[in-house]
């Protein structure tokens, strides 16, 4: 489990991801880090439904709209 506060090591990528959810108005921006070997930019709707429902299968609920490696 990771701690609070770690970083990440550094070849990770951060992600800025522009997304709508189904069924809300407007949409949203977050930041995401991908960590080779653990995940990947297609697993970035399970991270975001993950944080907005609790449940990554939800992440059919979420479409990415614009996504920027910071």
């Amino acid at each position: 489990m990771p701690r609070t506060g770690a970083v990440p090591p550094p070849d990770a990528t951060r992600y800025r991801v522009t997304y709508a959810v189904a069924g809300t108005d407007g949409v949203r921006q977050a930041e995401v880090t991908v960590v080779p070997g653990y995940s990947q930019e297609s697993d970035i709707p399970a991270v975001l439904a993950a944080h907005l429902t609790g449940n990554p299968a939800d992440a059919r609920l979420v479409t990415v709209l614009a996504l920027r490696a910071d």
